[in-house]
C-alpha cells in the first residue's frame, strides 16, 4: 500500500556566490548534513490551461536512486516575502515511474518540464519544526540555496513568518539574491 503524508512547507530560495562560507556558518549553527549529492529527477505536469503554472501549483513525480514519489503542492499562501504550501507526497514503487506518468497523463495533465538536480541537505530540528538548508545544483540553471521549514502541524501565518524570517536572517551576510520562480519555471525559462 502506498504511503501518503502531508506537511506544511515554508520556503525561500536564493542565488548565492558565497556557498562554502554559508555552509560553514550553517554547520557552526548546529546544522547537520543529512544528504549528500542526492540526484533528483523531477517531472512536472500542468493542466491544459496552464493554471498550475500561473498559480504555482505543483504536480510532479520525483525519481531518485532510492525512491520514487508523486507530489502535489496546492496554491501558496502567505505574504509576498515568503510562501507556504500544503505538500502531499505519495510514495510509489522504485520502478513505478512509467505507471505514474501514464496515470497522470490519463487524467489529462500534460508534461511541462523535467528538472535534474543534485542536492546536499542540512537539517536542524527545533521545537518540532524541521529547519532545512538545501544546496541545489540545477542542470542548466546553476547553484541555489533553499531555506525551508517543514511542519507536521498547522500554524498561524504570523507564527510561521516570525520563525521563517529569523531563520533566513541568520544568513543575511552571504550575498543572497532572492529567486521567486520555482525551479521548474527557471529551467523552462533557460531552455527557451
Amino acid at each position: 500500500m502506498p504511503e501518503t503524508h502531508a506537511v506544511v512547507e515554508t520556503e525561500k530560495k536564493f542565488r548565492c556566490d558565497t556557498m562554502d562560507e554559508l555552509i560553514d556558518h550553517a554547520i557552526c549553527l548546529g546544522f547537520m548534513k543529512v544528504q549528500e549529492n542526492t540526484k533528483e529527477h523531477d517531472m512536472y505536469f500542468t493542466d491544459k490551461e496552464y493554471t498550475f503554472i500561473e498559480q504555482k501549483i505543483c504536480l510532479r513525480i520525483r525519481q531518485t536512486d532510492t525512491h520514487c514519489e508523486i507530489t502535489h503542492k496546492w496554491q501558496s499562501y502567505g505574504t509576498g516575502a515568503f510562501y507556504s504550501k500544503v505538500e502531499n507526497n505519495i510514495q510509489i514503487a522504485q520502478d513505478g515511474q512509467k505507471n505514474a506518468i501514464a496515470l497522470i497523463e490519463s487524467l489529462w495533465f500534460i508534461r511541462y518540464i523535467d528538472v535534474k538536480k543534485t542536492r546536499d541537505l542540512y537539517r536542524k530540528d527545533i521545537d518540532g519544526l524541521a529547519y532545512h538548508i538545501a544546496i541545489d545544483y540545477i542542470e542548466g540553471a546553476w547553484y541555489f540555496v533553499e531555506f525551508e521549514i517543514l511542519s507536521q502541524r498547522t500554524m498561524k501565518e504570523d507564527q510561521i513568518k516570525i520563525f521563517f524570517e529569523s531563520f533566513v536572517d541568520l544568513f543575511t551576510d552571504f550575498d543572497l539574491q532572492e529567486e521567486v520562480l520555482p525551479y521548474r519555471d527557471i529551467v523552462k525559462k533557460m531552455s527557451i
